[in-house]
């Protein structure tokens, strides 16, 4: 660079005509050789004369300057060379040399060198710098030549992808389970190849070749049918997509919102875990156009028109069900897919053994009610959203949360004795049929066994049920998939039953001692898997509620006596669990006071059970639960537990139907009724009872007057807040009439009689033991004996 700025500046002073150049300098130029350029005539140096001591010629300081750019361009510096070059031919002004001409030779030189020059010396480029290149290069090559043909372009992608949609209605398409994988490969691939496919037609067609060329016309076929094969990726896609339009009708055949909200509400709660990737939109596939991917609306004719097209073809609802109220009492459900009908079923409550609906003579207030979907129609929703359930799970993965049901019927009786206002018996009905309709669901099964041992108080039973609890852990285990959710959601809960039912086993019993290891493993275990991570296999706040459940179990069995230190890491979890206020949790804590302290924590498992009493179904259980057997001997926890006899003779299960009828006609007491007074077929018509029907409750009710005027003395005083007990025990044995009582069973409380007969007194012994088993608590024998002669020796008033 110096030497290239020395040069510049001694021919800038030449051709300007400056001063001469020191001696210095023009020892330089003289040194340098001057190069002839093509076109150009030097002429020959003068010898003497002023001229030739004063300043070189122009021709001689051109031959320095190109002799300075060679020489850059051996020095490996071609790009200097040529920058010296330019100015050169841009500053000479000599009448016999073109300077556009000038150094020619060694411009072409350094352009040489130059392309010679290895990629290495190539200045750098950023990431930036290169897509920009690779966009300039897209748009002139791909882009600036489809310019002309874009509608087309658009045009042909549009028809494929209404073509994909047209396709969903092949009969039985997709024809097979479609995993969510290939489901997305089959978008993805699809859209791809109807985009390329159709470029490609495009690209084919405006070459010069001509349309009727038969290499355009080869291209153009295998374009269309790579483009084709994208229609029909895309309308398996369409066709698999698991969505469904529901419409539930009334009797009147009308919509009703809310009950198409409340079945789809159903279709996620009826197995252990909802369907992965289920779609419920409200409204059919028609009417919901406007609801889809593409709400913006456009101007533009051409962008309307094409808006339309992918609203329609990214808008498609496969599934659509129609569940029409037949009446009160049935339903019919009917399902297509893509137009085609798939499945069909009548639901009728008596059919199906369902708990009645809206009996006769119900209001028109009850009626509304009904019609608002509140209550008479849900068990028939409930069996319509397993139909749909089943029948969905037969054509899409994702119902793992079904547990192997395959039957409809055995999944809707198994959602409705699932609720807590269906009694045990007639939920053992239902559950029974379902496992005799699908043996294989394990759904069904474990919800059967827990209805059948649930509230079991023999040992054996507990014992058995133990067993079959652990048996159903280990094939479950069996089943289940890496990574699946649903099944072992449903093993959580089958091993937290075990731990619990394990503590209504006898303490000092050889089951509970063999059994009690079992149980602090498993509940070791749930406190370990279920601990807060990532992803759960339940939900958190169940996930959370087990590990209280299981850190109880824990400590209390080593509290038992069960062998083997215990993991001090979760004992916070058992304090939390102590102090929990949601009702099942207080429950389990209440139980484990109970079970470590025995009577003296009578006050604790009080405050717990306060909490649990929310639910009248703990408060019932409480008072035969076996954990609470030793409690249940304090007069303070019965009285607690609401323990106490009925007053109300009214409340016999044989007046009690007819107490408000009876009450409206002016019957204050059940003792008030008398046949003779009112007349037989008046109180029949008014009743609507059979003749021998209202004399078995006047003969009942002779009896009760005869209750009520015993006294409250001697030794029959205890039994005198009993009595309407010892009526019903005396009613449910058969007793209806004083008279009917056996001297030889009262014959121990006559003062003089001998010792009364074991065999005898059996009956009294069972009355007592009747009143016992309703309300836990009863009158001792000799006290029930004194009364009920008393009840005898009464005359009727």
């Amino acid at each position: 660079m110096l030497l290239g700025s020395a040069g510049l500046c001694l021919s800038v002073g030449v051709l300007t005509g400056s001063a001469s150049v020191p001696g210095s300098a023009a020892a330089v130029a003289a040194a340098a050789t001057p190069t002839p350029t093509s076109g150009s005539t030097l002429s020959p140096a003068p010898t003497s004369g002023p001229a030739a001591t004063s300043a070189p010629a122009a021709t001689d300081s051109i031959s320095f300057l190109c002799g300075e750019a060679a020489g850059l361009t051996a020095g490996n510096k071609p790009e200097e060379a040529l920058a010296l070059i330019e100015k050169v031919r841009g500053q000479g002004r000599s009448p016999s040399l073109t300077a556009t001409t000038a150094c020619e030779e060694q411009r072409l030189a350094a352009v040489a060198k130059t392309r010679q020059q290895s990629p290495a010396t190539t200045p750098p480029t950023n990431i930036v710098q290169d897509l920009n290149v690779g966009w300039d290069g897209f748009v002139k090559n791909v882009l600036n030549p489809a310019t002309g043909a874009g509608l087309g372009l658009l045009g042909l992608v549009a028809a494929f992808l209404f073509l994909g949609r047209l396709l969903v209605y092949l009969p039985k398409i997709p024809w097979v389970k479609i995993t969510p994988g290939y489901r997305a490969a089959l978008v993805l691939g699809g859209l791809m190849a109807i985009v390329v496919g159709s470029c490609a037609i495009v690209k084919s067609l405006a070459d010069d070749k001509g349309v009727f060329a038969v290499g355009t016309q080869i291209q153009v076929a295998l374009a269309g049918l790579l483009a084709l094969a994208g229609s029909l990726a895309l309308a398996l896609y369409f066709s698999s997509r698991l969505r469904i339009a529901l419409d539930v009708r009334d009797v009147e055949g009308d919509t009703r919102k809310v009950d198409v909200s409340r079945v789809g509400a159903l279709l996620l709660e009826l197995g252990s875990e909802p369907p992965r990737g289920m779609e419920v939109p409200e409204g059919s596939d028609t009417t919901d156009l406007g609801k889809g991917v593409l709400t913006v609306m456009f101007t533009n004719k051409v962008l309307a028109a094409l808006q339309k097209i992918l609203t329609y073809v990214f808008n498609v609802t496969p599934w659509r069900a129609v569940v029409a109220s037949a009446n009160d009492n049935s339903v019919t459900v009917a399902m297509s897919r893509n137009g085609l009908g798939v499945g069909a079923a009548n639901i009728d409550r008596a059919t199906l053994g369902l708990p009645a609906g809206k009996p006769a003579g119900t209001s028109a207030s009850q009626v509304a009610q009904a019609k608002a979907g509140t209550d008479a129609t849900l068990d028939l929703h409930k069996m319509a959203a397993a139909f749909i359930l089943v029948t969905l799970a037969g054509k899409h993965h994702g119902f793992e949360g079904l547990c192997n049901t395959t039957s409809w019927r055995s999944l809707g009786w198994h959602c409705i004795a699932s609720d807590y206002g269906v009694d045990d018996e007639q939920a053992r009905k239902m559950l029974g049929a379902a496992v005799e309709n699908d043996p294989g669901s394990l759904l069904v099964e474990v919800a059967f066994q827990n209805r059948m041992y649930r509230k079991s108080t023999e040992p054996a039973e507990i014992r058995d049920y133990a067993d079959w609890l652990l048996q159903m852990t280990e094939d479950i285990k069996g089943k289940i998939d890496p990574g699946e959710s649903a099944l072992t959601g449903l093993l959580y809960r089958v091993e937290l039953t075990f731990i619990r039912i394990v503590f209504n086993l006898p303490r000092k019993g050889e089951d509970f001692l063999q059994l009690g290891p079992t149980a602090q493993k498993i509940a070791l275990d749930l406190l370990q898997e279920l601990a807060p991570k990532k992803r759960m296999p339940l939900p958190v706040p169940l996930a959370h509620s087990i590990r209280l459940d299981a850190a109880l179990v824990y400590y209390d069995l080593h509290t038992l006596g069960i062998p083997g230190p215990p993991v001090e890491f979760y004992r916070d979890l058992y304090d939390a669990a102590h102090a929990s206020i949601a009702p099942r949790t207080a429950y389990s804590a209440a139980c484990s006071i109970a079970r470590t302290e025995g009577v003296n924590g009578r006050k604790e498992v009080q405050e717990r059970l306060r909490y649990a009493f929310v639910d009248q179904e703990w408060k019932d259980w409480a008072r035969k639960d076996p954990e609470f057997e030793v409690l249940r001997k304090d007069k303070g926890f019965l009285e607690f537990l609401g323990v106490k006899p009925r007053g109300d003779f009214w409340k016999l299960e044989a007046f009690e139907p007819y107490e408000k009828r009876l009450r409206e006609a002016g019957i204050a007491r059940p003792g008030d009724l008398y046949q003779k007074e009112v007349g037989q077929s008046g109180i029949s018509a008014y009743l609507k009872v059979s003749p021998l029907v209202l004399k078995r409750l006047c003969r009942l009710a002779a009896l009760v007057r005869r209750a009520q005027a015993v006294r409250a003395e001697g030794d029959s005083l205890p039994v005198h807040p009993y009595r309407v007990e010892v009526v019903g025990a005396l009613v449910q044995a058969g007793i209806e009439s004083p008279e009917e009582i056996d001297d030889e069973w009262l014959k121990a409380a006559v003062s003089g009689a001998p010792a009364f007969d074991a065999d005898a007194g059996d009956f009294v012994e069972g009355l007592r033991k009747s009143i016992e088993q309703r309300v836990l608590i009863a009158p001792d024998t000799p006290q029930l004996k004194a009364w009920l002669l008393q009840l005898k020796r009464t005359r009727e008033t």
